[in-house]
């Protein structure tokens, strides 16, 4: 089974495109190293809000990611980037895909 965290956020005036991507991009090898780490996915609306989807081998290691990467620069990249009081972070577990789970 697996767990997806789901985190969305608007961003800091004149921030760009791409400036959030290099900034997502560059936590990819910091996320790495964490247990549970699958991968991730990164993708915005037409209203300007972006949406992150983490995909972690069990909610705990999803819970225990937010400790790990609170001192990296990385993190800290980004969290620049944002308008804090706009992000929310939930963790899900899923009960149906396009395949057949194993309950």
């Amino acid at each position: 089974m697996y767990a997806i965290e789901i985190l969305t956020w608007e961003s800091q005036p004149d921030v760009t495109d791409l400036e959030m991507i290099n900034a997502v991009q560059a936590m990819v090898p910091d996320l790495k190293k964490l247990p549970g780490f699958r991968y991730q996915s990164l993708s915005k609306n037409g209203k300007g809000q972006w949406v992150e989807i983490y995909y972690w081998d069990t909610a705990e290691d999803a819970h225990n990611s937010n400790d790990s990467m609170a001192d990296k620069p990385s993190l800290q990249q980004l969290l620049g980037l944002i308008d804090v009081k706009s992000l929310t972070m939930e963790v899900f577990a899923p009960l149906q895909e396009s395949k057949p789970l194993q309950l």
